[in-house]
């Protein structure tokens, strides 16, 4: 069975190569049938616009001749009688010929009348060889030819009077009306002569170059001139058949000159996406028809075939997966009682009542599934969680965000215990929401630990203001000062917490000092001060060597919390923001609780001495953002230290 499918996929990318290599060359055919087609009707079309614009040219300068006034005025060398400003701008009215010039030469080459201008007499035989053969063989020329203004269309004819030469009228076109014939047709141009004519300009009439190459028509898009020149113009004008470039299809053609030198050079632009393509897309339907028809009868055939020889096999085949699949179901239903009793999981509905939940969900709340099933999620809810942290939650589930948050939750018989739950919306396959997913480590030993570790911190800190004799509850609003504080300024809601449980060790150092010092009722001398503010240091030592984020800054408000904001503070006179935040704030939080407290030193001092001394000590003593800070929240501050004031 293996061979035969080895042969027939052997086959099959036989089939496969030479098909796609016949389809791939027959495309490239079509499309260079197609563009070969499409460049000589590019070519087509504008030589037969160059052919009727020499017939109107010449069509123009016969009756022009026929003009008796011309050959009256030649002989009475009297130019008064001759305008055909009027007759030029007739003829720009009703065809499309723009910038029509209309020269008289008299019979010895001497200019005698210009429809575009008022300067006449000058010699034109002497620098043109086509009026010095005119004079010498009076007869009709029809030519393209490059002046020292334009290349133009040019028809000349002689005139007589009594068949004798007395002179010839010539008709100047220009090549604009047909650039703007082909731009209507889709097909931008950009008509150049060859630079070699450069210096026989004197006033070229559009005033356009592409490095040294005259650009003839008016209406030349700059954009197309600026990509000639960045690609190189040598690429457009030697340009044999044709290439494509920035979605145009490119054909360029030429005009040479008497010598059969390259004269001018016209580049026609059409976007490929205009080309008739119809032949291709016919071919690559008609292909892809007859392929199908022939897979699809391959595949009835094989198939047929296959039915046949290996359906005994595929049965077998397919008892053999049913029995894997039974088996691989009673796996997964073990797996499932494995993750019931001991994964804490529930669902809800949208609203938040519970419709599932784990057997170990059950058994680490107490409740039984019956009594959970149908209930709202706040069965469970303990009052020490604040509504802020389920407002948050709602909110970023209706956002259709995964949630992780730690929560304590309430026990059917009172208790508690926390869990980090991953919480997230589910959706049906239509998108509509049809409740949420909750997964939930239990996390109570970790938060009892650390529970305990705060309480220990706190407790260090409380020793460090208890040896000094100072009220019991200073630390706690420390602490809370400072995590307002922190909120205040926008420290991530991590931070906050850490500076809240640091900030009560700011004096820890004190157990180093002596009594004698700490307890002084009077002023303490320069010795003692030294000794005093060692505190800061010892507190820093203490404290410096941890790795934990908690006791580090602690260490950094240990060390910092004297320092000032104009620098003159202790011990490193660090100044402005080379203060930590940690620091700035808990000097604040400190100074303003022990200003208002009764010290052995001093006596409490009234709100109003200490909003002075704030607002003296602005920029100076302190931050003055947290000083603004403070005033902008001052009941906030004055509501905690109600709510920890002192019992006596």
């Amino acid at each position: 069975m293996k061979k035969l499918l080895l042969t027939i996929l052997s086959l099959v990318s036989i089939f496969i190569f030479i098909n796609y290599n016949y389809y791939q060359k027959k495309i490239e055919e079509k499309n260079i049938e197609i563009y070969k087609t499409h460049t000589t009707k590019i070519k087509n079309i504008f030589r037969e616009l160059v052919s009727q614009k020499q017939g109107k040219t010449s069509a123009i300068t016969y009756i022009l001749s026929q003009d008796k006034n011309v050959i009256e005025a030649l002989l009475k060398n009297d130019k008064s009688t001759i305008d055909y400003t009027d007759t030029i701008k007739g003829i720009e009215q009703y065809d499309k010929y723009k910038n029509l010039w209309i020269q008289i030469i008299d019979k010895d080459g001497y200019s005698f009348y210009r429809s575009w201008t008022k300067k006449v007499g000058d010699s034109v035989s002497s620098i043109r060889d086509d009026v010095a053969s005119m004079i010498k063989e009076p007869r009709a020329m029809n030519q393209v030819s490059t002046g020292r203004f334009d290349m133009t269309f040019k028809t000349i004819l002689p005139l007589y009077h009594n068949k004798k030469f007395v002179g010839m009228i010539e008709a100047i076109s220009h090549f604009n009306s047909i650039a703007q014939e082909l731009k209507l047709m889709g097909i931008e141009s950009i008509m150049l002569v060859d630079k070699s004519y450069k210096e026989r300009f004197i006033n070229p009439l559009t005033g356009l170059f592409i490095d040294d190459y005259y650009v003839v028509n008016e209406n030349a898009s700059q954009q197309l001139m600026n990509d000639i020149k960045d690609k190189g113009i040598e690429k457009f004008i030697y340009n044999k058949e044709y290439f494509i470039f920035n979605k145009y299809f490119i054909v360029t053609d030429q005009i040479r000159n008497i010598n059969n030198k390259p004269m001018g050079y016209f580049i026609f632009f059409s976007k490929v996406e205009d080309i008739d393509m119809s032949k291709v897309h016919q071919f690559k339907t008609t292909y892809f028809q007859l392929l199908s028809i022939f897979g699809i009868v391959t595949t009835l055939l094989l198939l047929l075939y296959i039915n046949r020889k290996f359906v005994k096999a595929l049965n077998q085949e397919v008892q053999q997966k049913t029995r894997k699949i039974s088996k691989q179901k009673e796996y997964l239903k073990s797996l499932l009682q494995i993750y019931d009793k001991n994964v804490i999981f529930s669902k809800t509905d949208p609203k938040g009542f519970i419709t599932h939940v784990s057997e170990a969900f059950c058994k680490i709340s107490g409740y039984t599934k019956e009594e959970l099933i149908g209930q709202n999620h706040n069965i469970i809810r303990h009052p020490d969680m604040p509504k802020e942290t389920f407002r948050y939650l709602w909110e970023e589930l209706k956002k259709g965000n995964k949630v992780n948050i730690e929560v304590k939750n309430l026990k059917k018989d009172g208790g508690y215990y926390w869990v980090e739950a991953e919480i997230e919306p589910e959706y049906d396959k239509k998108g509509v929401l049809v409740g949420y997913n909750a997964v939930r480590e239990n996390i109570t030993a970790n938060k009892d630990i650390e529970a305990i570790q705060k309480e220990i911190i706190f407790t260090m800190g409380s020793i460090g203001e208890s040896r000094s004799k100072e009220t019991g509850n200073h630390v706690r609003r420390v602490a809370e000062y400072s995590y307002l504080f922190a909120r205040l300024s926008e420290l991530d809601e991590n931070d906050c917490e850490i500076l809240k449980q640091a900030s009560p060790m700011h004096d820890i150092g004190k157990v180093a000092i002596p009594d004698s010092i700490l307890n002084k009722a009077g002023s303490l001398d320069d010795d003692e001060m030294f000794i005093m503010k060692t505190h800061v240091e010892k507190g820093y030592e203490m404290l410096k060597t941890s790795d934990r984020p908690l006791l580090k800054t602690a260490a950094i408000v240990a060390l910092e919390h004297h320092e000032r904001w104009d620098g003159k503070g202790y011990p490193n006179a660090l100044k402005a923001q080379e203060i930590s935040i940690y620091g700035r704030i808990t000097a604040m939080a400190d100074v303003f609780d022990a200003l208002g407290s009764d010290r052995c030193y001093k006596k409490a001092w009234s709100d109003d001495e200490i909003f002075q001394y704030f607002k003296d000590e602005k920029g100076k003593h302190f931050d003055p953002k947290l000083v603004e800070l403070f005033f902008d929240n001052l009941e906030l501050f004055l509501e905690i230290r109600e709510r920890y004031k002192d019992k006596f």
